[in-house]
């Protein structure tokens, strides 16, 4: 019979109330705290609904074990009735003869029994033999219940794993959905500019349409790339258990996860030792080798020990009460020809284990290349990404510029800004998928960091050890400025007619991890560079046009080197106009010797 509308109805909304009850409950959102890397993971550890499913089938096996343990006590059993009847259940008897031929029947009747009787018995059996098995039995349990622990620990660091890749997705969004908007809406008013052209023909009907069919395309693109932002901050949301119109606030991680502290061989052995699957194997292998046991111990002969205490209400009885006690012994004779086959049914199914865990290593082992090798590709990606990003911004800046002196249109423009967003976003998301390999590693070799050190404590707690977990097993870059630039003598010095330059030592910053050494440098605020100064990454050099900076005599910066795995600022003043600066020195001095002069003869006139 199909269920009633009504029912399913009724279903639904009580679903949608439990699930909008997860708001209220997580203590993190009833704060509105920020939501970092590691606070997302703690989030998806604890209200993951798949992860809950994984968890209740843990508690039920924990149950399994403890219920299967009462299979091995004894039985007890208790029993009180009563039976009555019309009359009494009276017999006769008949002398029966050597030749097995009976007399004629007795003409007296007699009985044994009241016609009311009450009866009780309390019992007690045990047998050895199921005894032995609930035991063996009992430890197979012990093994499903490990298994269920190994596939929830899997489980919670595999939704860590895609929680990593899909946080570094959505704070890309965060950041990249502030600039899709105003860049379509140049779009469309591109496009309708176009079509307002085009139909007073004061261009080419042809030029007008490939132009705004250019600006289609670049809309469309953009599109496209809009609604994949939308969508990790949804598919975040739903790993940490949210409802997909739950909002949450998303900041930045000052920490991202760095790779495994742990060369490949070692890799390989702690995963042989950690990883989920292969301890599912080695128990179930052991469940394997309990059940040849049980085979074979179900074939011994069964032996069994009673005791019952009995009491009856009948009159006749002698004794209405009496305790008795037994034991018996019993086997299938046959059962002896059943026990080669048994063991060696057993044995092949141990073996077929066995080969599916060293078919499982093998494959494992190649996990953990894979991952290593995914790693080195994601860096290169995200090194050539980020490489690729300045480069377009540059041109992005070249063309924004030359259109202020009209040597190019307001599509040259579009499409670059457009170009440099994309560029933008490919670049985040090459950072998440070099994020999402390393949790890859991790994953592969069996490293546990969703398990909780403490049970007490909340979210942020949780948050905090994960986080401890991650920068402990990590690889530690160091990033550090061992020679100052405040200690070169950063004075800019004549470079020709009006440009002046300074550049920085090579051994000014001392960086580890992979990738080449980028530069950059800002303004002390965190502005860019005015457009009198340019820095020229591959030299360190600082060029100076000596016209355009007008008076001004020195200026705060910052510059920045970075590879793929760390980075490091250093502060300092740079000198632009060393003569300006002396005269504006002098001037400040002989200023302050003048004041000095005229105080000491404002003091003396007035004694």
């Amino acid at each position: 019979m199909p269920f009633s509308f009504d029912f399913l109805k009724k279903s639904a909304d009580e679903d949608i109330e439990k699930i909008s009850k997860i708001r209220k409950q997580n203590e993190i959102l009833q704060k509105n705290l920020d939501i970092d890397l590691y606070t997302a993971i703690a989030l998806a550890i604890e209200n993951n609904k798949d992860l809950k499913v994984k968890l209740f089938e843990t508690a039920l096996a924990d149950r399994q074990l403890k219920d299967v343990k009462f299979d091995m006590l004894p039985t007890m059993s208790a029993n009180a009735g009563y039976s009555g009847s019309d009359n009494y259940q009276s017999s006769t008897s008949a002398t029966v003869g050597n030749n097995d031929i009976a007399a004629s029947k007795g003409s007296t009747y007699s009985t044994s029994r009241n016609r009311d009787v009450v009866d009780q018995d309390i019992g007690f059996a045990w047998n050895a033999l199921d005894f032995g098995l609930s035991y063996i039995r009992a430890g197979q349990t012990s093994d499903r219940f490990l298994i269920a622990k190994e596939i929830e620990k899997k489980s919670a660091n595999n939704i860590a794993k895609e929680v990593i890749r899909s946080y570094w997705n959505a704070l890309s969004a965060d950041k990249l959905i502030q600039k899709y908007d105003p860049l379509i809406k140049k779009v469309k008013i591109a496009l309708s500019d176009s079509q307002k052209i085009e139909e007073m023909l004061l261009q080419k009907p042809m030029d007008a349409l490939l132009y705004q069919k250019e600006l289609l395309d670049i809309k469309r693109a953009l599109i496209t790339q809009r609604q994949t932002l939308i969508n990790s901050k949804i598919e975040l949301g739903t790993l940490m258990g949210l409802l997909p119109n739950q909002s949450y606030k998303l900041v930045a991680t000052n920490q991202p996860i760095n790779i495994l502290d742990m060369d490949l061989k070692n890799m390989e052995k702690h995963a042989l030792v950690s990883r989920a699957e292969l301890l599912e194997n080695r128990y179930q292998e052991r469940i394997s080798v309990a059940e040849t046991k049980v085979g074979l111990r179900s074939l011994l002969p069964n032996f069994n020990i009673n005791a019952a205490f009995t009491s009856s209400s009948n009159d006749y009885l002698q004794n209405k009460s009496n305790f008795e006690f037994g034991s018996s012994v019993g086997a299938n004779l046959l059962n002896v020809f059943r026990a080669p086959s048994i063991k060696k049914m057993n044995e092949a199914n141990t073996e077929i284990i066995k080969e599916q865990r060293l078919a499982l290593s093998m494959a494992i082992l190649s996990q953990v290349h894979l991952a290593n090798i995914d790693f080195q590709m994601s860096m290169e990606e995200y090194d050539t990404a980020e490489r690729y990003l300045k480069v377009s911004t540059k041109i992005a800046d070249q063309v924004r510029n030359a259109q202020k002196i009209a040597r190019f249109g307001e599509l040259e423009l579009i499409r670059e800004e457009a170009g440099t967003l994309v560029a933008e976003l490919r670049r985040d998301i090459s950072f998440s998928k070099m994020q999402h390999s390393i949790a890859q590693v991790y994953t592969s070799v069996g490293i546990d960091i969703t398990t909780r050190d403490t049970i007490v404590g909340g979210t942020e707690l949780f948050a905090y050890e994960i986080k401890n977990k991650f920068s402990g097993l990590g690889k530690k870059y160091i990033a550090k400025v061992t020679e100052p630039i405040q200690k070169q003598n950063p004075v800019a010095k004549q470079f020709d007619e009006n440009y002046k330059k300074f550049e920085f030592s090579d051994k000014t910053f001392k960086l580890e991890g992979q990738g080449s050494v980028q530069y950059s440098a800002r303004l002390s605020n965190d502005q860019p560079l005015p457009s009198w100064i340019d820095f020229l990454p591959t030299q360190r050099a600082f060029l100076i046009d000596s016209v355009l900076k007008g008076d001004i005599h020195e200026i705060e910066l910052i510059v920045n080197a970075k590879n793929i795995n760390s980075t490091v600022d250093d502060q300092f003043t740079l000198i632009v106009d060393p003569i300006l600066k002396s005269r504006k020195d002098l001037a400040k001095i002989i200023g302050t010797t003048l004041k000095e002069k005229a105080e000491i003869v404002k003091a003396s006139e007035i004694q």
